[in-house]
């Protein structure tokens, strides 16, 4: 059911009361509404009242960005992970996305928020840099695309920029295919050369997770520059990277049209699939078997 208008009015009037105030340097009360109406520990944090944080921002300009950087870098242990308290360092990320999608002479700064957002222990602070990163995207487009290459050597940094890819607002206005190909491969790259161990670690997961999704809804804009750039990656030999592009191949939007194109991509898949065992021969893994240690012969 809609929220009526009145309602709505109130409720952006107590948000202005409380963001003037830590404005004037009094943070407590600002903290405790976005930390009430957060509707977190839930799945789902109150996205409206992010996007309209994140507007106030934009408009108050660079009067609010060292609130900003208080909120984000806000102590863990009041602002704890899995609590109502971890939306004020959530909202923070947002507010720096608006402010940095003005473009000013603070937006270098800004960025590097942003990028130490990425290495956040509160997962869900560092899931809100992508909501970030499509807001300035949706401004900046292409200029973003070379601005986030250093985002692009870390597992959380990098995941942010694929997922981020994949909002529309920012993926409409990119024009420049060649970069987009170069942040998408440098993303599977980085995977696929990772050390056994990564493999266990929340980065490596979350940009797996990226990387499953992302490339196919780019493809749907670019087409023939990503197939082209699917058809080299299926040269890794990592199973999690081959079911990923197999993954991509499945979206309704590439079906149609790009069908011949989907179709190279397997192919390329099928010509380099690790040689099978001749079942045969093959008996299964098998393990040391000896006497174990400690016991003595008879």
């Amino acid at each position: 059911m809609a929220v009526r208008p009145e309602i709505l009015a109130q409720k952006r009037e107590a948000l202005v009361a409380v963001f003037d105030e830590a404005l004037r340097g009094t943070t407590r009360p600002l903290y405790n509404h976005l930390a009430r109406n957060s509707s977190l520990p839930s799945p789902r944090p109150n996205e409206g009242l992010m996007t309209d944080f994140a507007d106030m921002c934009q408009t108050r300009g660079k009067s609010v960005d060292a609130l900003l950087e208080t909120m984000v870098t806000i102590d863990a242990d009041f602002a704890q992970g899995g609590t109502e308290f971890e939306f004020v360092p959530m909202c923070a990320v947002v507010g720096i996305g608006a402010r940095a999608a003005a473009g000013d002479k603070e937006y270098p700064k800004l960025l590097e928020l942003l990028h130490a957002a990425c290495d956040d222990m509160r997962f869900k602070v560092r899931d809100t840099v992508a909501l970030a990163l499509a807001r300035i995207g949706a401004t900046r487009g292409d200029t973003l695309l070379h601005e986030v290459a250093p985002f692009m050597d870390g597992f959380h940094h990098a995941a942010a920029v694929l997922r981020a890819l994949a909002v529309p607002g920012w993926l409409t206005q990119i024009n420049d295919s060649a970069t987009v190909v170069e942040r998408l491969s440098q993303g599977f790259w980085l995977l696929d050369k990772a050390r056994r161990s990564d493999s266990r670690t929340p980065g490596y997961k979350a940009l797996v997770d990226a990387i499953m999704v992302t490339p196919g809804v780019v493809a749907a804009r670019f087409g023939v520059p990503v197939f082209d750039a699917m058809v080299t990656w299926c040269k890794s030999t990592e199973p999690v990277l081959r079911d990923a592009i197999e993954n991509n191949m499945k979206g309704t939007r590439l079906t149609g049209r790009h069908q011949a194109d989907i179709l190279r991509v397997r192919l390329a898949l099928d010509g380099t699939s690790p040689v099978r065992r001749d079942p045969l021969t093959y008996v299964g893994p098998t393990r040391r078997r000896g006497k174990p240690k400690g016991i003595k012969p008879h």
